[in-house]
């Protein structure tokens, strides 16, 4: 049976446009019809969805793309990153990831190289992947001494992943961790003379932040190649400041930016709950294109110094943690938590269980990354009973040294948890910025390059889909318009190189998206 249903005009600045997609095989994450081979949109949303001749019959003067018997998905959600710092990152940062590099000698010229083209005083940002040390010949990290080498005439900062970073001794003093007791949750290691050895870890939300026309020319240069070309069509941004979201509403209302983006802000880092509170936003606030997410807190850090020691960061205490999770809950704000710790998780659950006490009503509040670390079946049935949405990184588990029993993606899907996967793609691993590299993790074990634990909990295409789209459009309120291919919903779609289903998950790593189809749009195409 055709379905069909018009739909009033979108806003002027949005993408919107009519397309008849024909000759595909549409997996369209509607359990009531699994598979179709040709959708109709009309004014950015789907009108139709059939056959291609019944499509091509509606179609009318409506452009045509012709999939040429290509897998067609809905449009990626990547429901965490944080865009705009990834695009900065690939604009005005130096790659120092491992690999390409395999030592410190050759990140340090690296370093040299960025320090002599940059004025005398602004900062050098070194960008280094997870686990530096391990990573590397001399199997430690570099200290302010060996930073100091680099420049004395320019802060300097060395990041390994974004949570452990380096510094040389003006960067330190720049950022007032020399002197006194750091913020609660930061780690300043020091040597024997009770000096800063250079590496701390939780400083990355001190640095200034880059002014308008740079994340303006950052976004611009870099959001296709990063995220549209991978095929997402959605995503929730933690922005680092008031500028980034206003370069992305800019953008967004010339047509440079062909992205639907959803944030979340950070507090206390760009804005305090009560100024938020004042402003009397709801989630959900804003239009197809733009809206206002909720807020994005740390609950612990990293957990670790870098050097393999293991730290205590949490940042608040429980009480803390309840009144602040409650005050925004009754604000009608959705919360999004860091933690990477069970105890942190355990610490988010309780906040929330209070929260709901105090004021009863239905929620969406997600814990990012505790899906990566959820291993005993009570804690993911606690998490189901209290409605909190559990959120996996599944390239996170990819990296050597991560624990071996976790993710259990399949044990979290049979206790109905519906898990959110996530790239929370902050340029610290380019090559996990789409949901394609994610999905092949979380269907691949451990032991063939993937995320999963075993071959038990690895996922069949279609689950880890759904974790990159219906899932993560729910975790964000907006599984009414995305999320799957069926009448009424926005028209975005990826278009696959190849079909991934039947596949072992390490071949899915090769696969790529050849079109990105937002609103009816063609906004990429290889």
């Amino acid at each position: 049976m055709i379905s069909r249903r018009s739909f009033p005009r979108l806003r002027e600045q949005e993408v919107s446009s009519d397309l008849a997609i024909v000759n595909a095989r549409m997996i369209t994450m509607d359990d009531g019809r699994p598979e179709v081979d040709a959708a109709l949109v009309r004014e950015g949303r789907i009108a139709l969805v059939g056959t291609t001749r019944e499509v091509r019959d509606e179609a009318g003067s409506a452009r045509t793309f012709d999939a040429s018997g290509r897998v067609v998905v809905p449009g990626f959600v990547d429901a965490h990153t944080h865009f705009e710092l990834t695009c900065l990152g690939a604009s005005f940062q130096a790659a120092c990831h491992t690999p390409p590099y395999t030592s410190l000698r050759e990140i340090v010229k690296v370093l040299a190289s960025k320090a002599s083209d940059t004025p005398k005083g602004q900062w050098v940002v070194g960008r280094g992947s997870f686990g530096m040390r391990e990573k590397v010949e001399e199997s430690t990290l570099p200290t302010r001494h060996d930073l100091d080498a680099v420049t004395t005439e320019h802060p300097l900062i060395l990041f390994s992943g974004l949570h452990v970073a380096m510094l040389n001794t003006r960067g330190l003093l720049e950022l007032g961790l020399w002197d006194g007791d750091p913020p609660r949750g930061v780690r300043v290691l020091r040597e024997s003379s009770g000096k800063p050895s250079g590496i701390a870890t939780e400083v990355w939300d001190l640095l200034p932040a880059y002014p308008l026309a740079g994340v303006r020319e950052a976004v611009r240069a870099h959001a296709k190649e990063i995220f549209v070309s991978k095929g997402t069509t959605s995503l929730s941004t933690i922005p680092f400041s008031a500028d980034d979201v206003r370069a992305d509403q800019e953008l967004q209302a010339k047509g440079e930016l062909p992205l639907r983006i959803r944030v979340y802000y950070h507090v206390p880092r760009v804005i305090s709950l009560d100024s938020l509170l004042a402003t009397g936003l709801l989630s959900g606030a804003g239009n197809d294109m733009f809206r206002y997410g909720g807020i994005k807190i740390f609950v612990n850090g990293t957990t670790s110094d870098g050097l393999g020691n293991a730290i205590d960061d949490f940042k608040w205490t429980e009480r803390e943690l309840d009144e602040f999770v409650s005050r925004a809950h009754a604000g009608g704000i959705q919360l999004i938590m860091h933690s990477l710790s069970r105890d942190a998780t355990l610490m988010a659950a309780v906040a929330v269980e209070e929260a709901v006490r105090r004021h009863p009503k239905p929620h969406r509040h997600r814990i990012e990354h505790a899906g990566d670390r959820l291993d005993a079946l009570e804690d993911m049935r606690r998490l189901k009973a209290a409605g909190i949405r559990v959120v996996c990184t599944p390239h996170f588990a990819r990296r050597p040294g991560t624990a071996s029993r976790v993710p259990r993606f399949r044990t979290m899907i049979a206790e109905g948890l519906e898990p959110i996967a996530v790239t929370d793609t902050t340029g610290t691993v380019p090559e996990a910025s789409g949901s394609l590299f994610n999905i092949a993790c979380a269907m691949t074990p451990k032991a063939d390059g993937g995320a999963a634990p075993s071959a038990e909990e690895a996922l069949s295409f279609e689950q880890a889909l759904r974790m990159h789209t219906l899932w993560a459009a729910h975790g964000g309120f907006e599984d009414r318009d995305k999320g799957s291919i069926e009448v009424g919903k926005l028209g975005d779609f990826a278009v696959l190189s190849a079909d991934p289903r039947g596949r072992p998950g390490k071949e899915v790593f090769a696969i790529g998206v050849d079109a990105t189809i937002l609103g009816g749009s063609v906004v990429f195409q290889r």
